[in-house]
């Protein structure tokens, strides 16, 4: 995951990001917009609140899901896109396998993912997967 904020270390000897190094791009302005993935919306309603949540315990693609969503600051795509203003298929995603390529932070920095997992064995008890009451699945 490459996040682009304000980061301090640098790969050794070279100038270039290493994998999970905090980057500020001066040249990103709230005016650029990269195809639906950037929007500048305020929601008026509050966010739909979860009834429960469980932690995962095996990796799979909605658990991949989750996490990325999750490292953003969000709870899942639902929150997600309430708070952006985007709809679920504004979201910026690879597309070979469909995993999430770029989130706007809540902080308004933008993250970038890589094309594979992310989210490691030992991350999993990190994820919570939110339950809602309505028919929808959170996503």
């Amino acid at each position: 995951m490459i996040v682009t904020s304000a980061g301090k270390n640098r790969s050794p000897g070279g100038t270039r990001p290493m994998k999970s190094e905090i980057v500020f791009d001066p040249n990103l302005n709230e005016s650029d917009h990269y195809e639906g993935c950037q929007t500048n919306h305020t929601p008026t309603t509050p966010a739909p609140q979860p009834s429960g949540l469980t932690r995962a315990t095996m990796w799979s693609d909605d658990v991949e899901e989750y996490y990325r969503f999750q490292m953003a600051g969000y709870r899942d795509l639902r929150e997600y896109c309430h708070v952006q203003g985007v709809s679920g298929g504004e979201v910026c995603r690879w597309p070979h396998n469909g995993y999430i390529k770029m989130l706007r932070s809540r902080k308004g920095a933008f993250i970038y993912f890589n094309r594979d997992r992310e989210c490691a064995d030992k991350d999993l008890h990190k994820c919570k997967i939110f339950n809602y009451n309505d028919s929808c699945n959170g996503q």
